[in-house]
């Protein structure tokens, strides 16, 4: 009996557009919100599973709105995770065990350290509303610059699959 294998290719049919800022994520919003006029809301925070580097997941904070008008949906996550602690066993001199605790941070798209947050639009989008928003992204108090990115050409693009 023959065997079939079954590959399946994900859709990165979306655009995404790089934001840095120094500000925080629900100030960005808001002022995506209030410029934008959309209503990104908090949701659960997205998490990447460990690897063989990191044995615990990752949570990148994540914000969404759906234009069910339009039929696009806009998200907004933060390249740099929430902060995971460690505790790490240290033996002293005279082998005594002390205890650190230590955090560490990771990059959603480590390819774009100096992105603060992502801007993923889904959905059918004209080429000139995506040149619009970022325009109007770019004139942000908050934002310090945006660019688009290549989704297909990023290393870690399996990470924007949600």
């Amino acid at each position: 009996m023959a065997k079939h294998l079954l590959t399946l290719e994900p859709d990165f049919d979306f655009v995404l557009i790089g934001i840095s800022s120094h500000a925080k994520d629900y100030r960005v919003c808001w002022a995506l919100n209030n410029t934008l006029n959309i209503e990104l809301k908090k949701i659960e925070s997205l998490e990447i599973k460990g690897n063989k580097k990191r044995s615990t997941p990752s949570f990148f904070s994540a914000f969404e709105f759906e234009d069910a008008d339009n039929f696009i949906e806009y998200f907004v996550l933060a390249n740099l995770s929430e902060g995971k602690t460690y505790t790490a066993k240290i033996n002293s001199l005279f082998d005594e065990e002390d205890a650190k605790e230590s955090r560490e941070n990771e990059f959603l798209i480590p390819e774009y350290k100096h992105m603060n947050y992502f801007f993923i639009l889904k959905g059918e989008v004209s080429d000139n509303r995506v040149d619009d928003l970022l325009a109007q992204i770019k004139e942000l108090d908050v934002v310090l610059t945006a660019i688009i990115i290549d989704v297909t050409s990023l290393k870690s693009k399996q990470n924007l699959i949600f």
